[in-house]
């Protein structure tokens, strides 16, 4: 059974994250979720879509360590390609896509939520891109896009080169989310503004949403980003930052 469930609201297209404790990507939800944004974009009733949790205090924690750990090493950066394509798939989606964070966005979860137009996230949520703590790179691409949504340059900085969280208010100030609710409104709320959403006329929206992420398409750019990502990766010190995420550790950094 998929942990990706999908339902019709309208014209409004829903993809709900169901996958507990904390919403991690595995390559299966990944591939479904490529495949139903791709979807989405091809269906003409489909006019809006949605992305959302059910899982409480979570919208997504990220990559499946558990599963990344246990593949071979020369699968290893399939997770990393999986996520980037699922990013990719919703952020080339000509049609408007909001993202209901009822709970925290982190790294791999968040980049997914940056892909979307519109963020709403709970009060009690946080947002992060904290790979430096893992001794890996968010990317280039993906610090473009960060700092293309973000009125806060320092916010950038404390999320990319110190690992910080962001709480709600703080991720609402930088402009990283539009609203802030509480958890039990959220989902509702994405759900009520993508209807609203759905009467934009399309090929107009379509038009002006590609001028924006005109960055989606640009196939060279991202295989830069799969190979910055995998020098990081197959470096020793990604290697011990992961086993220590993992494991729930601090990780042990080797001297100069």
């Amino acid at each position: 059974m998929s942990a990706l469930k999908i339902r019709d609201e309208g014209p409004v297209r829903v993809l709900t994250l169901s996958r507990p404790p904390g919403n991690t990507l595995d390559l299966a939800i990944l591939a479904d979720l490529r495949a139903a944004a791709r979807e989405a974009g091809r269906v003409a009733s489909v006019r809006a879509l949605v992305l959302e949790s059910d899982v409480p205090r979570y919208f997504s924690s990220g990559l499946d360590l558990a599963e990344l750990a246990a593949l071979p090493a020369a699968r290893r950066r399939e997770p990393f390609e999986s996520l980037i394509a699922a990013y990719r798939a919703l952020l080339s989606l000509p049609k408007p896509a909001v993202a209901s964070m009822s709970g925290s966005g982190l790294l791999g979860g968040w980049i997914l939520a940056m892909a979307c137009d519109w963020r709403l996230l709970a009060e009690n949520g946080k947002v992060s891109l904290a790979e430096i703590r893992a001794a890996l790179t968010p990317t280039t691409a993906l610090v473009s896009r960060l700092r293309e949504l973000s009125s806060d340059p320092r916010a950038v900085k404390e999320m990319i080169l110190r690992g910080k969280a962001l709480g709600a208010n703080e991720a609402l100030a930088a402009a990283l989310v539009d609203e802030v609710l509480p958890e039990s409104e959220v989902r509702e709320a994405g759900l009520a503004l993508a209807r609203r959403l759905a009467k934009s006329p399309p090929r107009a929206y379509a038009a002006v949403k590609r001028a924006l992420g005109r960055a989606a398409a640009d196939d060279a750019r991202w295989a830069r980003a799969l190979e910055e990502f995998s020098e990081s990766f197959e470096a020793e010190e990604g290697r011990e930052g992961l086993e220590a995420l993992r494991a729930k550790r601090r990780p042990r950094w080797e001297g100069p």
